[in-house]
């Protein structure tokens, strides 16, 4: 699928982040299936036992963190592929656990509820009546206003689209957004210096202890270069394993992913570039610093408007067709404006990495995501009160 999808896909989900951490009842969206891991954990017990209420709290807070770390412990096999790199690789984060969590309890609470003569009353006298005898004084407010929300959600729609978090399944867990963001890049890092390690096993590339080697990446090309050390035969291994398949766009990708706000190697404007040069060259074969500008457009040898060529090879593609009007409207503004400005008055996105001691490290930033370099996030969580 080609840059233009996934870019509206992309949108969609930063959509559904920006609703998901942004909210003060901390909701998620869509949520998952239980797994049996997850059975296992708390499939036999009653209600009771489901961290549910004061007397009911047990090791679920607990259990939370060990089956986070139990989903997201992955040893890499070598399968014999050229692309071993991967810049996104499977992942469960805290709120996929959370909502497994949440996907039993309430699947049974609800069986319960439609039991009764009158399912949504019988709700409502547990989390907003006081006066009844089946209120559920044992609970915060919060927590009241969380099984409502969330029994309410089952009984109407037959399963959880959105979860309120604060839950009494949670009681003394802090769910973090921030933190499940910094969670996952960290463990995308382990998941890529597991994949590079397999490369050089697979071919005898072995890199002497201490080693600090510099990896820069082209964009559109991504021809991958190395630097940091004089032994020429060592450079030419390691840019010979790195740039085959799609290794060094993989890579290139998780620079991208891992990077942090204060990133010296990203601008707005280069980014922008990028993703429009790279959309372009991917959709038509044409690359835009070797077609001319006429009347503020980028034409083709044949005098074609590039961005019609664009459209057309939209429409030609089932996969594409669909999102064609939108990715259209994007790109075209971004064509524009590079047509404007000229295509060299504007950096290239070049991306580097160090990789040192079989763990790559992040350049120009303040956040590191390799082996030995997330003490700053332990302390964050520290300070948080965040266990995952």
């Amino acid at each position: 699928m080609r840059l233009n999808a996934r870019y509206i896909k992309n949108q969609v989900m930063a959509q559904q982040v920006l609703q998901r951490y942004s909210s003060k009842t901390n909701v998620k969206d869509a949520a998952k299936g239980t797994d049996s891991l997850l059975i296992q954990a708390g499939g036999s017990r009653d209600l009771s036992q489901v961290n549910y209420s004061t007397s009911g709290v047990t090791e679920k807070g607990s259990s939370l963190s060990r089956l986070y770390q139990s989903a997201n412990q992955k040893t890499m096999t070598d399968n014999g592929n050229e692309t071993v790199i991967q810049a996104n690789n499977p992942y469960e984060s805290e709120s996929d656990i959370a909502s497994k969590i949440l996907n039993e309890k309430y699947s049974r609470i609800n069986e319960i509820n439609k039991r009764k003569p009158d399912p949504l009353g019988y709700i409502k006298d547990k989390y907003q009546r006081a006066n009844s005898p089946y209120f559920r004084s044992d609970l915060s407010e919060s927590e009241r206003q969380a099984a409502y929300h969330n029994e309410t959600e089952w009984l109407f729609k037959g399963k959880a689209q959105s979860y309120d978090f604060r839950d009494a399944a949670f009681r003394g867990e802090t769910l973090s957004g921030e933190i499940e963001g910094e969670n996952e890049k960290v463990f995308q890092r382990g998941q890529v210096n597991q994949q590079i390690e397999m490369l050089f096993h697979r071919n005898h590339i072995q890199i002497p202890e201490g080693a600090n080697l510099t990896f820069t990446i082209s964009p559109i090309d991504y021809l991958l270069k190395v630097s940091g050390t004089d032994d020429e035969e060592l450079t030419k291994q390691i840019e010979a394993v790195l740039n085959s398949g799609e290794n060094s766009k993989e890579l290139f990708a998780h620079i991208i992913r891992s990077r942090s706000d204060d990133s010296s190697q990203f601008t707005a404007e280069a980014y922008e570039k990028y993703q429009v040069v790279r959309e372009m060259y991917e959709v038509t074969g044409y690359h835009l610093k070797d077609l001319q500008i006429v009347n503020g457009k980028y034409v083709t040898e044949d005098g074609r408007d590039l961005l019609d060529v664009y459209k057309e090879a939209l429409q030609q593609d089932p996969l594409l067709k669909h999102t064609a009007a939108e990715a259209a409207a994007h790109y075209g503004q971004g064509l524009t404006k590079l047509a404007r400005t000229g295509y060299d008055a504007i950096p290239d996105l070049v991306l580097s990495i160090d990789y040192r001691d079989g763990s790559l490290r992040d350049v120009g930033q303040r956040k590191q995501y390799g082996s030995g370099g997330t003490d700053w996030l332990s302390e964050w969580k520290r300070q948080l009160g965040v266990r995952i």
